[in-house]
């Protein structure tokens, strides 16, 4: 289970030069909604860089259970195109002192719920809605954690104008938990800024042929996970160098695209330089 204790809040840097368009104020745990800030920082400014390292203010401490439902709530609404993502790193000791540097895993990502062809707003799972939720794995072992909360908006991705939204709050969990988190990652280093999946561009396009964020899986109990990128080979046909083919409205190219460039159906269009699909 987790306690209530003296919680951190963190992984904000104000970023001046981008207006903020969404924040998350409201932590909820199986339906008890917190006061608004108290458990989460007074600041969520999005960030066009995907290697800004996590800072720490303390604030209060909030505990669920393990295999609670944890949201985290906007202001309004997220009405921009992209994934979410929710990841987790382990204070060494007094939470209120960590600044994030250690080891992050994922527990949560969302990417496309809709039907697709085409690819419209409503597709991504978290649009127009107000808060990103996952469930804390039951394995998560105890201590004291940061839990970053991520919204990824790509509707300027092609001209590199990605935006991260993000926020962190802490929780303790305690009891007898015993698995094994990962894969692990650092923050900064939990993106690439090439990554095809986020510099994709949405307009006009048939999909999103990308699986996961990052490099690495989402961690669900047990021991740690592999990776998985999702530039290398994200439909699972096919290998690096032009191996295998692509499946209809998957990806066939685009600068720094490993995998194939051939179309099992249809022919391979070019969208921008980072992105090529098999279209009809």
């Amino acid at each position: 289970m987790v306690s209530f204790s003296s919680l951190v809040v963190a992984c904000l840097a104000a970023v001046p030069a981008v207006q903020a368009h969404y924040v998350y104020s409201i932590l909820t745990i199986d339906g008890q909604r917190t006061p608004d800030w108290q458990y989460t920082t007074t600041s969520s400014r999005p960030s066009t860089s995907s290697t800004r390292a996590p800072t720490s203010a303390a604030t209060r401490a909030r505990g669920p259970t393990r295999g609670a439902r944890t949201r985290l709530w906007n202001g309004g609404k997220i009405l921009h195109p992209g994934p979410s993502t929710v990841h987790m790193s382990r204070a060494p000791r007094d939470v209120r002192q960590y600044q994030g540097d250690g080891d992050w895993f994922k527990v949560y990502q969302d990417i496309i719920c809709g039907v697709q062809n085409p690819l419209r707003n409503t597709d991504w799972c978290s649009w127009d809605k107000p808060e990103v939720g996952f469930t804390l794995p039951r394995d998560t072992p105890p201590g004291q954690y940061l839990v970053r909360v991520e919204h990824i908006a790509i509707h300027g991705a092609q001209s590199a104008d990605t935006e991260f939204y993000f926020t962190c709050a802490q929780i303790e969990v305690t009891g007898s938990g015993s698995g094994r988190p990962g894969p692990m990652v650092k923050i900064p280093g939990l993106y690439n800024r090439e990554d095809p999946a986020l510099r994709f561009f949405i307009y006009d396009a048939r999909s999103y042929p990308y699986t996961t964020v990052g490099q690495h899986s989402v961690w669900t109990g047990g021991g740690g996970g592999g990776g998985g990128g999702s530039n290398p080979n994200p439909a699972g046909n096919g290998g690096g160098g032009g191996g295998g083919v692509a499946p209809l409205y998957g990806q066939c190219g685009g600068q720094g695209w490993t995998g194939p460039t051939t179309c099992a159906s249809g022919r391979c269009v070019a969208t921008n330089e980072w992105y090529s699909q098999c279209v009809p």
